[in-house]
């Protein structure tokens, strides 16, 4: 499959080590917001349920560490 511009753009910004780390983090962040919502959906419990139980797990983690 041919790359498109954002490929090549990506490309090029994964390079920068500060840039990286983000895109990382971002999707990790990304990855647990999907967990958390299936957790919800297998558990029939509302968003701000799960999000109590999810802060309580991660009592030492802040929103801008998302």
């Amino acid at each position: 499959m041919e790359k498109t511009n954002f490929d090549l753009y990506l490309e090029e910004e994964l390079r920068d080590p500060k840039f990286s780390e983000r895109f990382k983090q971002a999707g990790e962040a990304w990855d647990r917001a999907l967990q958390l919502a299936a957790q919800g959906e297998q558990t029939d419990l509302s968003p701000q349920q799960v999000r109590r139980i999810d802060s309580s797990d991660n009592s030492s983690a802040t929103r801008d560490d998302v």
